[in-house]
C-alpha cells in the first residue's frame, strides 16, 4: 500500500465523510445509496490491488516469517511441558515440607499449653505455701511482705479464675485491707504520741507492701489539709480557746468535726477591727508557735523512724521528706497570703516585723531544722516598706529648712521602724535602704538652703548671714550624723553586725560632702591669706642686719598668730562636725609649715641675727598652730621638718650638709639645697631668680610639681646658669658654697637614680 493512495482516499471529500469518527448524514443523503455502494467498491478493490502487490513484492520474506512462527510454536509447547513438569515438582516439594511443618506447629501449641499449665501448677503451688506461711505468722510487717509476695504471684498468673484458689485469694485481699486499715489508724496514732515502735512497724508494714512512696505523699497531703485548714481559721480570727482544743496533737476526726462545725474561712463576726487584730495576732501564734510547731516536731519524728529502717530504693525519698513537708508549707502560706482577704492582709502587711517574729519563734523552736526562705513573706514586704515610707515622709513633709526638731522626729521614727523590723535581717535591710533614701531627701533639702558665692569665702571679718545660714545648716548634718551613729550603737550588736548597718553608715559620708563643700571655700581662703602673710615674711625690715632684736615674734608671725586665731575661732570652730575640723586644721597646719619653710629657705640677704629672728619664729609658729592643732605630733613629718629647721637654719653650711646626708630624712634635699644657696654670694643667685621669679611664682610652681626630681631639675639648671655666669665674667673662683651644692646635689641624684 502506497502513500499516494493513502493521500489520495484521505483526501477525497466521499472517503473522508466516511473515515470521520461522526459522519455527515447531509453529505451522504446527496449522494446515492448505489453510487455510495460503488464508490465503495471501488475504493476496496484499489486497496485489493495494492496489498496484492505487497504481498507478491515481499513473497520471500513472508514464507520465511511463516518458517520462523511453526519454529516458535514448536519451541512454545516444549517449554510449556517442561513448565508442566516443574509445576508438579514444586507441589510434591511443597507437600514434603508443609505437611512436617504442620505436624510440629501442632506439638508446639501442645507444648506451649503444658509449659503453661505446668507453670500455672507451680505459681499455685507456690502460691499455696506462701499463704500457710501467711496464716502461721502474727508479725503484721511479715504478713505485708507475704501479702506483697502473693500479690506478685497472682500478677504473674491470672489465679483469680482458679476454682480451688478463690478462697485463699479472698483471704489475701482481706488481709492487705486489713494490714493497710490498721497501718494507717496506728500510723498518725503513733505520730501524735511519739511512739517509734507503733510507726516502725507501720512504716515496714507500707514498705513491704511496696507503697510507702504513696504512703508518705499521703501524709504531706494530710498534714498539707491540716495546715491549710488552721491557716484558714486564723485568718478568719478564730478565738485560740477553740483552735487549741483542735491542734495538732488532736486526733483527725475531731479536726475534721471542728472543722465542719466553724467553717474554715468563713468571715468572722467582730465588733470591731480592733478586736479582730487581737484575734488574728493571737491565732496567728498560736499558728506558728503551736500547730506548725507540732507538725514540724512530726515530721521530724517521722523521718528519724523512717532513716532508722532498711528502705532500700525508699531511703532517698526518706531523706526528702522533711524538705518536701516544708516546701509545702511555704508554699501554703504563700498562697494564703496572696488569697486572703483585704482587711487580713493589710493587717498583716502592718504587722510583718510581728509576723516574722512568730517565724523566727518557730524556726527557734525546731532548733532551725527548718527555716523560712526570703520569697514567703516577700509578698507582704510592698505593703510594709509603703507604710515605712510615709512615716518617714511625714517626719520630713512641708519642711524647707530643716532644724534639730525635724532630725528628732526621723530619727524617732527610725529607731521606731528599725527595732520593729530587726527581727529579720532582710526586713531591716530593706527598711534601712527606706531610711537612707529619706536621709538623701532630708540633704536634698539642705543642700537647696546652701548658700555659695564670694560673700560665703570672706574670712576677714565676723560671719554674715550666709555663712552663718551655712554654718547652721552644716551644724544639722552633723547633729544627724550624730543622732544616726546613737541610733545604730542602740539598736545593739546584732545590727552592727548586719550589713544594713554598713550601708547605713556608710549613706552618711553624703551628708558630709554638703559639709564638706561648705567648708571648703573657708578654708581655702585661710590658706590663701597664710599664704600672702607668709610671703610679707621677705618685706620683714631687719633680717639683714646684725642689730636685729630676737625677742618676741616677726611682725608677720603677729599678724599671722592673730589671723589664725581669729578666722579659726570665728569660722571655723563654730562648726560642731569636730573630726571635719580636726581634719582641716591639720591641713592647714601641715600647709602653713609647708609655706613657711619654702618662704623660710629663700630669704635672701640674710645676716646671721636675722637667722636667729627666724629660728625663734619657728617656735612662734609651733605657738600658732596649736589653737588648731593642740597636739601638732600628730602632723607627723610635717611637725617634724619644723623642729628640724629650728635647729638646722643657723648652723654653718657643712654642718648643714653633714646633718642632713641621710637620704629620706625629715629635710627634703630641695629645701637643704635653697638654704645653701643663702650662703652663697650675689653671683650664684638662687634657683628662681635665674629662672626670673618672684616668691609668689617658685611657691606656685612648687606647689604644682611636687616630684623631687623635678625641683632639683630647676637646681641644676641654677647651678649651669651659674657657670656660664663666671666664664662670661671671667671670674677666676668658685663661690665657696658652689662645691658644697654640687657635692650635695650629686650624691642626691645618685640615690634618685
Amino acid at each position: 500500500m502506497t502513500e499516494e493512495l493513502c493521500d489520495k482516499i484521505e483526501k477525497d471529500e466521499f472517503f473522508k465523510n466516511f473515515l470521520a469518527d461522526k459522519p455527515s448524514p447531509e453529505l451522504q443523503l446527496t449522494v446515492a445509496i448505489s453510487d455510495q455502494i460503488g464508490k465503495l467498491s471501488e475504493g476496496i478493490e484499489q486497496l485489493s490491488s495494492a496489498l496484492q502487490k505487497q504481498v507478491r513484492e515481499q513473497y520471500g520474506a513472508l514464507l520465511s516469517q511463516a518458517k520462523h512462527a511453526g519454529t516458535l510454536n514448536s519451541s512454545i509447547e516444549s517449554i510449556s511441558s517442561h513448565i508442566e513438569t516443574l509445576r508438579f515438582g514444586a507441589e510434591r516439594l511443597r507437600r514434603q515440607i508443609t505437611v512436617p511443618y504442620e505436624l510440629l506447629e501442632t506439638q508446639t501449641k501442645v507444648l506451649g499449653r503444658l509449659h503453661e499449665a505446668s507453670h500455672v501448677l507451680r505459681q499455685c503451688a507456690r502460691f499455696l505455701q506462701v499463704h500457710k506461711e501467711l496464716a502461721r505468722t502474727s508479725d503484721l510487717a511479715e504478713q505485708a511482705g507475704i501479702v506483697n509476695e502473693l500479690e506478685g504471684l497472682m500478677e504473674d498468673v491470672d489465679l483469680t479464675k482458679i476454682d480451688f484458689l478463690r478462697e485463699e485469694i479472698g483471704t489475701v485481699t482481706k488481709a492487705k485491707q486489713r494490714l493497710l486499715k490498721v497501718a494507717n489508724r496506728d500510723l498518725f496514732e503513733g505520730i501524735l504520741k511519739n511512739k517509734q515502735e507503733q510507726v516502725d512497724v507501720c512504716l515496714r508494714i507500707f514498705h513491704n507492701l511496696k507503697i510507702l512512696p504513696k504512703c508518705l505523699n499521703n501524709v504531706l497531703e494530710t498534714f498539707s489539709t491540716y495546715l491549710r485548714d488552721a491557716i484558714k481559721e486564723s485568718f478568719a480570727g478564730t478565738d485560740v480557746a477553740k483552735l487549741r482544743k483542735t491542734g495538732a496533737s488532736s486526733p483527725a476526726k475531731e479536726r475534721q468535726d471542728a472543722r465542719q462545725m466553724k467553717g474554715p474561712g468563713k468571715a468572722p463576726a467582730l465588733t470591731n477591727s480592733s478586736n479582730f487584730r487581737t484575734k488574728l495576732w493571737q491565732a496567728l501564734e498560736w499558728l506558728f508557735l503551736d500547730e506548725m510547731f507540732g507538725h514540724c516536731t512530726q515530721v521530724l519524728f517521722l523521718q528519724k523512724c523512717l532513716l532508722q529502717l532498711p528502705l532500700g530504693d525508699d531511703y532517698k525519698l526518706a531523706k526528702e521528706f522533711d524538705r518536701q513537708f516544708w516546701d509545702n508549707l511555704e508554699k501554703l502560706l504563700m498562697k494564703s497570703f496572696k488569697s486572703a482577704q483585704s482587711h487580713v492582709t493589710q493587717t498583716l502587711q502592718q504587722g510583718l516585723p510581728k509576723l516574722l517574729s512568730l517565724a523566727r519563734g518557730l524556726e527557734t523552736k525546731v532548733d532551725h531544722q527548718f527555716t523560712f526562705g526570703e520569697k514567703v513573706f516577700s509578698s507582704l514586704e510592698a505593703g510594709y516598706l509603703e507604710k515605712c515610707a510615709n512615716n518617714f515622709k511625714v517626719a520630713l513633709a512641708d519642711v524647707d529648712f530643716p532644724n534639730q526638731e525635724v532630725i528628732d522626729t526621723l530619727v524617732r521614727v527610725a529607731s521606731t521602724e528599725l527595732n520593729a523590723a530587726i527581727v529579720d535581717p532582710r526586713l531591716i535591710d530593706l527598711v534601712t535602704g527606706v531610711l537612707c533614701v529619706s536621709n538623701k531627701d532630708l540633704w536634698n533639702k539642705i543642700e537647696r538652703n546652701v548658700k555659695l558665692g564670694s560673700d560665703t569665702q570672706q574670712v576677714v571679718d565676723n560671719p554674715n548671714v550666709s555663712q552663718s545660714q551655712n554654718i547652721t545648716l552644716a551644724n544639722i548634718i552633723h547633729y544627724h550624723h550624730e543622732a544616726i551613729n546613737r541610733l545604730v550603737s542602740n539598736l545593739g550588736p546584732k545590727f552592727a553586725g548586719l550589713e544594713a548597718s554598713k550601708r547605713l553608715t556608710s549613706s552618711l559620708i553624703e551628708g558630709k560632702t554638703i559639709t564638706l563643700a561648705i567648708l571648703q571655700p573657708l578654708i581655702a581662703s585661710i590658706h590663701s591669706a597664710v599664704n600672702v602673710i607668709l610671703l610679707s615674711m621677705h618685706r620683714e625690715p631687719g633680717l639683714n642686719s646684725n642689730n636685729i632684736s630676737t625677742a618676741g615674734p616677726s611682725l608677720y608671725m603677729k599678724e599671722l598668730q592673730d589671723f589664725i586665731i581669729r578666722s579659726w575661732s570665728t569660722h571655723i570652730l563654730p562648726f560642731n562636725d569636730r573630726a571635719v575640723i580636726e581634719e582641716a586644721g591639720q591641713s592647714l597646719a601641715i600647709r602653713c609649715i609647708e609655706l613657711f619653710v619654702q618662704n623660710l629657705v629663700t630669704i635672701r640677704p640674710i645676716s646671721f641675727a636675722g637667722r636667729q629672728r627666724l629660728k625663734a619664729d619657728c617656735h612662734h609658729l609651733e605657738g600658732a598652730l596649736k589653737p588648731i592643732v593642740p597636739d601638732l605630733s600628730s602632723l607627723g613629718k610635717s611637725f617634724r621638718l619644723l623642729r628640724a629647721m629650728a635647729s638646722l637654719y643657723t648652723v654653718t653650711p657643712q654642718e648643714l650638709v653633714n646633718q642632713t646626708a641621710d637620704v629620706g630624712g625629715v629635710v627634703p634635699p630641695y629645701i637643704v639645697l635653697f638654704m645653701l644657696f643663702g650662703y652663697a654670694g650675689n653671683d650664684m643667685a638662687s634657683p628662681h631668680v635665674t629662672a626670673g621669679w618672684g616668691n609668689e611664682k617658685l611657691l606656685q610652681w612648687l606647689e604644682s610639681h611636687s616630684s623631687e626630681r623635678d625641683r632639683l631639675e630647676l637646681i641644676t639648671g641654677a647651678l649651669q646658669k651659674y657657670r656660664t655666669v663666671v666664664r662670661q665674667k671671667n671670674i677666676t673662683q668658685y663661690d665657696p658654697i658652689f662645691p658644697i651644692v654640687t657635692n650635695y646635689l650629686e650624691n642626691v641624684k645618685k640615690h634618685l637614680n
